[in-house]
């Protein structure tokens, strides 16, 4: 029992020094998409996109509308049967107006994502050639994807390659 306790002992002084020597580095991927202009051509793409799309959806949506109320206004000189069959079309309408939208907006979150990724492999390879460079054994990201921080506080500032980044996908 005394060797196990004295051989973990001995692991665990051969282990610290190797932890202290970890370089970090950090960035915040969101700033560096929101400089880069092929983000801003892809955004301008996905929102003309999703313009088209909207008069579209607003269009059959403003005639669910419309047909509701004509139903509302003359349901009180319908049958039961007629008023139930009534219904169950406007309700099959409204139904397909929530799929199709539910539709579109994941064809815009794919086309997005299809549009960005070229994008994002360059900034992943050009990440990797400077974490290369500065010797840096992990590279964090600043933030998730909900804006909150991850990164409260960096003694260096050095350890941040965003504008790096920015300023070697500019170049390319």
């Amino acid at each position: 029992m005394k060797k196990q306790l004295l051989l973990f002992l001995f692991a665990i002084t051969l282990s610290v020094p190797a932890f202290s020597q970890v370089k970090i580095g950090y960035m915040n991927p969101n700033e560096v998409l929101s400089q880069l202009e092929e983000v801003a051509t892809v955004e301008q793409a996905i929102n003309s996109l999703i313009e088209q799309r909207d008069q579209d959806l607003i269009a059959k949506s403003t005639q669910l509308q419309q047909d509701l109320a004509a139903y509302e206004e003359g349901k009180a000189l319908l049958n039961e049967e007629a008023r139930a069959t009534k219904e169950q079309e406007l309700l099959k309408r409204d139904q397909e107006l929530q799929e199709e939208r539910d539709t579109y907006l994941n064809e815009v979150r794919q086309k997005r994502s299809m549009m960005l990724q070229p994008i994002i492999m360059r900034m992943d390879s050009v990440m990797t050639d400077i974490a290369e460079e500065m010797n840096l054994d992990l590279i964090l990201n600043q933030g998730t994807s909900y804006g909150d921080a991850i990164i409260f506080y960096a003694q260096d500032e050095r350890l941040n390659i965003t504008p790096i980044v920015i300023a070697r996908l500019k170049e390319n």
